[in-house]
């Protein structure tokens, strides 16, 4: 279950500086961003210690599929540069004194488009791999809509986000107010 709650603007009162994701203290704010089209929406969101060294951790399994994707990365970048290197090496010939410049400068970009290529799929197939705790800490709050006037939070204690809506109470737009 999930708590959605709308707000006026993105300046939000939290209550009791408790954590949004166990209700321990909070001793920082965790900044969570929400793009849409060129408008971006950030609000300060407090946590404990505990729980922003969570949202921060990786599993070992996500650390592993890392390692493992971006090692075969490198390597098919190193065999397309190369491939690439010898096809315009061999392709001039010796009729040039400059193609293996050519080959290098060639290789070396094809190498790196195709690790570019890889990585991007790479960190985002990563996240699959989180630990469920790291999961509900990281969903704990998100910015679920927002226009210039309001912003809607949703949360994932349904307890913390009552007490939000309490502390913050309806959002009205400034053209409705009263």
């Amino acid at each position: 279950m999930s708590r959605v709650v709308r707000i006026a603007g993105d300046r939000a009162e939290f209550p009791a500086h408790a954590c949004v994701n166990c209700l321990r203290p909070a001793v920082r704010e965790e900044e969570i961003v929400k793009v849409k089209g060129s408008a971006v929406r950030k609000v300060h969101v407090p946590f404990c210690e505990e729980c922003i060294a969570v949202r921060r951790s990786k599993s070992r399994r996500q650390v592993l599929f890392e390692r493992v994707a971006i090692t075969n990365s490198v390597l098919l970048a190193i065999a397309a540069g190369g491939r690439t290197y010898y096809a315009v090496v061999l392709g001039q010939g010796s009729s040039t004194s400059r193609g293996w410049v050519w080959g290098l400068l060639l290789g070396t970009l094809a190498a790196s488009a195709v690790f570019g290529l890889l990585y991007t799929f790479i960190v985002p197939w990563s996240s699959r791999f989180r630990s469920p705790e790291a999961k509900a800490a990281l969903k704990a709050v998100t910015i679920r809509e927002f226009d210039w006037d309001t912003t809607t939070l949703e949360f994932g204690n349904d307890e913390y986000g009552d007490r939000f809506a309490e502390v913050n109470g309806p959002a009205q737009r400034p053209d409705r107010a009263a």
